[in-house]
C-alpha cells in the first residue's frame, strides 16, 4: 500500500511542476533568440578575421602547348584532305639504356600473393 501512495503522490507533484505549453514555448524562444545572437556574432567575427588577413597574390601562369603535338596553322579544310597523317606515337619517348639509371625504388617492395619467388615456365 505504501508503494502505491508514494507512486501516486509523486505523479501529482510532477503534474503541478510541469509548465503550460505557452510558458515552455516562451522559454524555448528566449533561449533560441539568445543563442541566435551569439551565433551571429561569432560568424561575423570569424568572417571579419578572414577578410582582415593578407590577400594572396595570384600569379597567372603561362599555358604552353606541347610544340611536338601542336599544329597552330591548321584549318578546317585540312581535316578533309586525304593525306597521310603524322604519327605522334614516337614523340617525347624516353628510352632507358639500363634499369640502373631508373633508380632502386622497388628494392624495398614486398611480394604479395601466393608465390613469394619467381616462377619459370621453361
Amino acid at each position: 500500500m505504501g508503494f502505491f501512495r508514494r507512486f501516486f503522490k509523486k505523479e501529482s507533484q510532477n503534474a503541478k511542476a510541469e509548465p503550460s505549453f505557452e510558458e515552455s514555448e516562451e522559454e524555448i524562444l528566449e533561449v533560441l533568440k539568445k543563442q541566435y545572437v551569439v551565433d551571429v556574432e561569432e560568424n561575423v567575427e570569424s568572417i571579419e578575421s578572414i577578410l582582415e588577413g593578407e590577400e594572396e597574390v595570384i600569379i597567372p601562369g603561362e599555358v604552353q602547348p606541347a610544340p611536338d603535338y601542336d599544329e597552330s596553322n591548321a584549318a578546317l579544310e585540312d581535316v578533309l584532305e586525304d593525306e597521310e597523317m603524322e604519327s605522334f606515337s614516337e614523340k617525347n619517348v624516353v628510352t632507358h639504356e639500363s634499369i640502373e639509371e631508373m633508380g632502386g625504388h622497388l628494392d624495398t617492395a614486398r611480394i604479395i600473393g601466393d608465390l613469394p619467388e619467381e616462377v619459370s615456365f621453361d
